[in-house]
């Protein structure tokens, strides 16, 4: 019998597998790689195949006895024996009067009577929707991106196809979703993203056997909105932030030493917004000049800092009066700085460049970077890019840097033959091997 102290005890593995309990055949505990514990009901519906009926995940709200009762209610539910009566075959025995000749006597089967059996029917979207944001969303989703997910099941899933079963909903259906999004190919892309990600849970928890069907429809092409920096640019942001640090609060340009600082740090880092305002004193490592950030949008990683920037830390450490712990740069109440975005939008106006993004510092950073012949795999390390492919959105800038690289090289080379010439007249003769 499986019982409460063996499912508390049940340790995950690399792969999922499922402890059945002797007393009640068809009562499952799957154990997860996460240390998930969800029980289950097996049984084998009409169509010969074996079922789940998922009852829950084990916790203070579900435990062995609540999920047993639950699932012998399922299973005396769900399972139908093979017959409620059986037939009758044998020949009946038919007392007759002696005679020469004895006609057989026939007897008609019985009639069976088969008790139904229910087969479960698929969630509609919006139910699984439900789940899908408790067990996926919540559990495994950065907080920025739960919140586009919300926003697209909201705006335009929910909307569309949020009543229909979901082993009803087709390619077909997917496509028009998409079709209608047009207009915003970046929306239609995430949202095709999001469904993809909703069916492919749905198998997995065997809530739906149906292939998923957003594979087959295409994505839009999305034009990559690129902004670099100017040297000029770079300059008048820069004087901006100087003034800034001069100007009295609450007069116009005044801006705050931190989101000063946090924007120094994204102009020389590259480093993403999030990454610059949840950066740590703890995470500064100052002997190897690496910031070891425990959670990125990519996950664990180093960033290597130039002398420059471990000096502007230096200088924020020693204005705060030498913190070990804490953010590095933080709202006046010590939080995090929420601020940014307004405090960018102030700096590119007094600078010039109403259209410059905060993120295209991080774009400017790479191009720099390109541009004094840093190789790409070598700049995709910098920013932090998980996937080498992301990297290759520069890569028209690493064939701008080569070939003017080509052109330098052929104007030197050509310089140099019309000087070899000039002396070449003046008689002198240039040797050449034999």
């Amino acid at each position: 019998m499986l019982t409460s102290a063996q499912a508390r005890e049940a340790k995950p593995r690399s792969t999922r597998y499922e402890i059945t309990c002797e007393a009640l055949p068809g009562f499952i505990l799957r154990v997860l790689p996460t240390g998930k514990k969800v029980f289950f009901a097996r049984y084998r519906g009409a169509d010969g195949k074996d079922h789940r009926h998922r009852l829950g995940m084990l916790g203070q709200d579900l435990g062995v006895e609540e999920a047993r009762r639950e699932a012998m209610a399922i299973l005396a539910r769900r399972e139908a024996p093979a017959s409620a009566v059986e037939p009758t075959r044998r020949a009946r025995k038919v007392e007759v009067a002696p005679a020469p000749v004895v006609a057989p006597v026939v007897v008609a089967p019985v009639a069976v009577a088969v008790a139904p059996v229910d087969v479960p029917k698929s969630p509609t979207l919006r139910e699984f929707a439900v789940r899908f944001e408790h067990e996926h969303i919540d559990m495994y989703l950065k907080p920025g991106t739960a919140d586009h997910y919300r926003s697209s099941l909201r705006l335009y899933i929910l909307p569309a196809l949020g009543d229909r079963p979901l082993d009803e909903i087709t390619t077909a259906d997917i496509q028009r979703i998409q079709n209608s999004l047009k207009s915003m190919p970046c929306a239609a892309n995430f949202t095709r993203a999001v469904l993809s990600c909703l069916f492919t849970k749905a198998e997995e928890w065997d809530v739906s056997s149906r292939r998923n069907p957003t594979v087959r429809v295409k994505r839009f092409e999305e034009r990559a909105i690129e902004r670099f920096l100017s040297p000029d640019e770079r300059e008048a942001v820069e004087k901006v932030l100087e003034s800034a640090e001069h100007i009295p609060a609450g007069k116009a340009g005044h801006i705050g030493r931190d989101g000063i600082w946090a924007i120094r740090l994204l102009t020389l880092t590259g480093m993403r917004r999030d990454e610059v305002r949840d950066l740590k004193w703890e995470e500064v490592d100052w002997r190897q000049g690496l910031l070891r950030l425990p959670d990125s949008k990519t996950g664990k990683r180093d960033v290597v800092v130039s002398d420059e920037v471990m000096a502007l830390l230096g200088a924020i450490r020693d204005a705060k009066g030498g913190p070990r712990r804490g953010l590095v740069v933080c709202s006046k109440t010590g939080n995090k700085l929420h601020s940014l975005g307004a405090t960018w939008r102030t700096v590119r106006k007094w600078a010039g460049v109403p259209d410059m993004r905060l993120h295209d510092l991080r774009h400017s950073v790479a191009s720099d970077a390109i541009m004094n012949g840093v190789p790409l795999e070598v700049v995709g390390k910098m920013l932090g890019h998980k996937n080498y492919r992301t990297t290759q959105r520069y890569a028209h800038i690493a064939d701008s840097a080569l070939r003017d690289a080509v052109n330098l090289t052929s104007k030197t080379i050509v310089r140099a033959g019309k000087g070899k010439a000039k002396k070449g007249k003046k008689g002198s003769q240039a040797r050449v091997p034999r």
